[in-house]
């Protein structure tokens, strides 16, 4: 009737093996469930009641752990049993014959539902903590090339990068159950990867390409000649459709042609080990963390299955490390004083001319010279566009505003170009409670640094505040230790985002100077800022940046879509010949032996070349380095010397830190270079050694042509 209430009435036996309270659930036909938890301990022969609003139609009650959800109960090995609707006819209350709960069960039960916890930290690969980013612990589970994974938990971390999480793991459920949770599965690399290397020497065992989701079709040729595997298997059938008992038999089968693996056994790969996950009473556990710095959020762990944690305890103990994309949270005591100690991530030491760095000719003054200390490696590089200057973790304390001065010689100074100054974006995180005593959320923002203009005489300064004197004036008390906010690394300590394009191209010294603001419009200033060393704070970079225009630069070197139009490098394939025989672009040629000759030019007017290379591309992604393939001889015929990289450059003669290519010939056998009846596409690619953009980008050039060799 309308409006009436329907009460099943559940009797619970548990007898002499009674341990305490169990789940008693009820799942109406629309799937509606209602729960309750009674303490057979007590009283081992009891009852449970579950009423609900309306008619419930067909209904399911099942018995279990508490720690159990409601809705898994039904698709796991336990007590249940099935109301049909029919028996409701006779009344508003039902009474079911007695659940007997043996003593296996109450065993069963200690194992299939448990509360694990995860304790943790994040840090990166320095040691520092990663504040604020969330963690994500995935439940992993693979089957032969396929992958899948499952949520269990998340947390965020603290300012000191730590997070804890908590949740039940549950077991023993129905394999269709399991299924039916609906894990997304996909085509996993490195289980690619490990089953190749088995599979590699195994020249008879033909598999078909794997699908996108998980079939035993990968094995259809194997189940096709094999009439024992192929009375098993249907290999159009999804996993999931595949009755256990079957599968296992497949397994058995499989592992006869299949070679023995240790490793793959080891890593619980099928078909070499079985396939049950359904009944796997302690996850297996790899972890993911994203983070937000003010940018949105941004993947900063994603761990593979080969990081998988097996098994995993009741209570679990991690140590996470973030790549290089966190913020992280200085732990460094910063000092009071200023030291300037990198350049695009390269410390100054390893630059020539500055503090500590190894003696050099006084030609590379302000190159990248080397990337161990004390070891000259010769890599002589300059920089171009954006170079990001850094400096040592510092209150730089009496300092309230800073710019730069440039010189060409370290002696007489001048205010550094305005628009040589980039913009500085420092982030932040703050863990103080909206509402206390509730728990920090975090919150994260940031700061925008800019350059005030400051005229001094007939100068113009780009005048930046410092990260101490923001804190002071913007945020009085909030920053640690005081307060709960903390800057991130990254740009913490960036001292200047230096625009090379605004200098012109050579060597250059800056000096570090401070001002105070006396007024709201007056300035006191600049005046040197002192060092940790006692001495003015100045470092000197050697600047290469190059221009893109089509005014002077070669017309037959046809710049447009494959040959960028500047002469930093240039490039171009100046004529070929097979055996004699010039071979104009887009010609064919019927030779196939003798010699061929390749002319080219490769040049850099700031004679800052790296390297460069011709090679030549047929076919179906086939291709031949040219330079140094067997039979050949490269000559300079101007310029020099016969070298195609800087190394090779210095050994034959180059002196540091020149090098500026030339033209040159390259000869090798035709069965070397055009290795069969194809067409050719000849490519020239150079490139200078100059760091740009802290290297996000490189300064090359291109050139192409093709031809047809034996058709």
């Amino acid at each position: 009737m309308p409006g009436s209430a329907f009460t099943v009435t559940v009797p619970l036996d548990a007898g002499d093996s009674a341990e305490g309270p169990v789940k008693v659930v009820a799942r109406a036909a629309d799937g509606t469930t209602i729960s309750t938890i009674v303490d057979l301990a007590a009283n081992p022969s009891t009852t449970a009641e579950l009423t609900f609003d309306t008619h419930p139609g067909a209904t399911s009650v099942a018995v279990g752990p508490v720690a159990a959800d409601d809705d898994k109960l039904f698709g796991a090995n336990s007590l249940s049993v099935t109301v049909p609707p029919r028996l409701w006819v006779k009344g508003e209350k039902l009474s079911l014959a007695p659940i007997v709960i043996g003593p296996w069960y109450w065993g069963w039960w200690r194992r299939w539902c448990r509360t694990i916890t995860v304790k943790g930290r994040l840090q990166c690969r320095d040691g520092s903590p990663v504040p604020g980013a969330t963690v994500t612990a995935l439940d992993v589970d693979w089957w032969f090339l396929w992958s899948s994974s499952q949520v269990v938990s998340t947390a965020t971390t603290a300012a000191d990068g730590t997070f804890a999480m908590t949740f039940t793991w549950c077991c023993g459920y129905y394999p269709w159950w399991w299924w039916f949770q609906i894990r997304p599965w996909t085509l996993n690399q490195h289980l690619q990867d490990r089953v190749q290397r088995v599979l590699s020497d195994a020249f008879d065992l033909k598999i078909s390409a794997p699908t996108s989701q998980p079939s035993l079709s990968v094995f259809a040729d194997i189940i096709g000649e094999d009439s024992g595997i192929r009375r098993l298997g249907d290999t159009a059938a999804s996993l999931a459709q595949l009755d256990p008992d079957r599968l296992e038999k497949i397994r058995e089968a499989l592992l006869k042609r299949l070679p023995r693996s240790d490793e793959l056994e080891r890593f619980r790969v099928w078909p070499w080990v079985p396939f049950l996950p359904w009944n796997d009473c302690s996850p297996d556990l790899i972890f993911t963390a994203t983070q937000d710095c003010g940018q949105g959020p941004v993947v900063i762990l994603d761990e593979t299955i080969g990081d998988t944690r097996w098994d995993v305890p009741n209570d679990l103990e991690v140590t996470l490390v973030a790549n290089d994309l966190a913020c992280c949270l200085p732990t460094r005591d910063p000092v009071d004083c200023l030291t300037v100690t990198e350049a695009c991530g390269i410390p100054l030491r390893h630059v020539a001319g500055n503090l500590a760095a190894p003696a050099a000719p006084a030609a590379t003054t302000g190159f990248a010279i080397t990337s161990t200390d004390g070891v000259d490696e010769a890599r002589d590089q300059p920089f171009a566009e954006t170079v990001t200057i850094e400096y040592a973790d510092s209150d730089l304390v009496g300092i309230d505003y800073y710019a730069l001065q440039i010189s060409p010689d370290g002696v007489t100074w001048q205010a550094a170009p305005a628009g040589a100054h980039g913009a500085i974006v420092r982030n932040w995180i703050d863990f103080t409670p909206t509402v206390p005593p509730a728990a920090p959320a975090p919150t994260v923002g940031s700061v925008v640094f800019t350059g005030t203009p400051v005229t001094v005489g007939t100068e113009v300064y780009s005048v930046f505040e410092t990260r101490r004197h923001v804190e002071d004036t913007g945020f009085p008390g909030e920053f640690t230790p005081l307060g709960q906010r903390y800057w991130y690394s990254g740009s913490l300590n960036t001292l200047v985002n230096l625009q090379t394009p605004a200098l012109a191209d050579g060597t250059h010294y800056f000096r570090v100077v401070s001002f105070s603001k006396t007024g709201p419009e007056t300035w006191d200033g600049p005046m040197p800022v002192v060092g940790c060393d006692d001495h003015d704070v100045v470092f000197v970079l050697t600047v290469d940046n190059r221009v893109i225009s089509s005014l002077g630069h070669n017309a037959a070197h046809n710049c447009g879509t494959v040959h960028t139009c500047t002469t930093e490098p240039d490039t171009a394939i100046e004529g070929v010949w097979l055996n004699g025989t010039p071979v104009a672009p887009c010609d064919t040629i019927l030779q196939r032996d003798g010699l061929v000759v390749i002319e080219f030019s490769v040049t850099d007017p700031d004679r800052h070349l790296g390297s460069f290379s011709l090679s030549s591309h047929w076919g179906n992604n086939n291709s031949v380095e040219l330079i140094g393939a067997a039979g050949s001889t490269l000559t300079c015929l101007t310029g020099g010397p016969s070298a195609n990289t800087y190394a090779d450059a210095l050994a034959g003669g180059a002196v540091r830190p020149e090098w500026g290519g030339g033209r040159y010939r390259l000869e090798l056998p035709v069965h070397v270079a055009f290795p069969e009846r194809c067409c050719y596409l000849l490519q020239l690619v150079a490139v200078k050694r100059t760091i740009v953009s802290c290297g996000s980008t490189d300064h090359r050039n291109h050139s192409e042509m093709t031809l047809g060799v034996g058709v």
